[in-house]
């Protein structure tokens, strides 16, 4: 620091091979340090990479899933790099001693951090684009593949000559007969079926047969029902207004849906050749439109949440750093020299603790000695003093 004091051979070789951080009280002293914006920002737009890219790698199709998911990729190769560089540099350091702890902690705080917020904002955005796949973007595409057919009337329409039917609009007077459907119970779920026909009344004998002779169009649900079923209550049940339905295209449940119908069947002494499963409701393209907007309205309103809780986060690790600053259980009290051949590596990844360490051996470097230490024997300084120096 050039401030003119001479120093003794044991005094410079002390500072020299444990690379102590020398400070003097500025009038800051006692005061909480300034926030870090730039460190918060970073956390801000990693949290929120990692959670928008893992949200569309789960949203979206090939090959842009894999673009997303490679951007997550490199967020998180980064943030492991780090903190892989940090221990790697404590480690070759030999700093891991009781007088480095606090160091150690306070250099080591926001890799760490960043590294462990990272991870947890890929699986959150992984759980969210999965779920809105599920429940809403995937229906949506599968349903814009199929047809919309309208003024169905399944007494004169058999379900053979509709089987690319999405979305169905039924005639007037077509209900659903939920005093008379049939159910199958598995693993603790109750999957449904009611029929849909004309006067919303299935008939015994053979009045109200259809002219195919097949009871084609059901409406299905899961837990909407007590088996025997006998009160169907799936989907919009309780609107008098509703006259059509959505094609169920939950395929995990259609053979349970099946093997309802099986139970139908069995009942009622019906016939089903080629059974088709609604969910049913009042308008369906509205619901289904309603599906890409939900997916939107979910969509950015996480990416909303994604950047309010990094910045959040951010602010917090920041303030929870300076009280433990302040408190004295952290401190940069000692700065670490970068291993061997990372020193371009390390200026990258750990620009704060690289450029506090060459400050810091500026300042040594400019401080003056005493004729002794031209003459001292350097032989005997790492064992006597630790072995940091080989950082160098």
């Amino acid at each position: 620091m050039g401030l003119g004091v001479p120093l003794s051979n044991d005094e410079y070789s002390m500072i020299f091979s444990n690379h102590f951080g020398i400070g003097f009280k500025s009038p800051n002293t006692g005061k909480v340090p300034a926030n870090d914006y730039g460190l918060i920002f970073t956390c801000m737009a990693q949290i929120t990479g990692a959670f928008v890219f893992a949200m569309l790698g789960c949203m979206l199709e090939f090959p842009f899933s894999l673009l997303c998911w490679l951007c997550v990729g490199c967020i998180l190769f980064f943030r492991a790099l780090t903190v892989v560089l940090f221990a790697w540099t404590v480690v070759r350091g030999k700093y891991l001693r009781n007088f480095y702890a606090s160091s150690i902690m306070f250099w080591g705080y926001w890799p760490i951090s960043l590294f462990c917020c990272c991870i947890a904002a890929t699986v959150l955005g992984a759980v969210t684009g999965d779920y809105l796949w599920n429940t809403a973007l995937n229906p949506y595409l599968e349903l814009k593949k199929l047809q919309r057919y309208t003024d169905v009337n399944p007494a004169v329409v058999p379900g053979v000559r509709i089987q690319d039917a999405g979305l169905v609009d039924f005639t007037q007077n077509v209900e659903m007969d939920r005093a008379k459907g049939g159910c199958f119970m598995n693993k603790g779920d109750t999957f449904c079926i009611a029929p849909i026909v004309n006067g919303g009344e299935v008939k015994y004998g053979l009045a109200g047969m259809p002219a195919s002779g097949s009871f084609d169009y059901f409406a299905v649900g899961i837990n909407c029902c007590t088996c025997p079923n006998r009160d169907f209550k799936c989907g919009e049940w309780q609107n008098p207004m509703a006259s059509g339905g959505i094609r169920s295209l939950d395929f995990k449940a259609r053979p349970y849906y099946q093997l309802a119908l099986d139970d139908w069947q069995a009942s009622y002494g019906k016939t089903s050749k080629n059974p088709m499963f609604f969910e049913w409701t009042q308008a369906p393209e509205y619901a289904w439109k309603g599906m890409w907007n939900r997916t939107l309205y979910v969509g950015w309103l996480a990416v909303a949440a994604a950047v309010s809780v990094g910045l959040l986060v951010g602010f917090i690790l920041d303030k929870v750093l300076q009280m433990l600053w302040q408190s004295d259980i952290i401190s940069p009290r000692a700065c670490f020299a970068p291993a061997p051949f990372c020193y371009r590596i390390t200026e990258a990844l750990l620009p704060k603790m690289y450029h506090r360490y060459q400050q810091e051996q500026a300042d040594i470097a400019a401080m003056p000695v005493t004729h002794e230490w031209k003459k001292a024997d350097e032989s005997n300084l790492n064992e006597d003093y630790g072995a940091a120096r080989n950082a160098f």
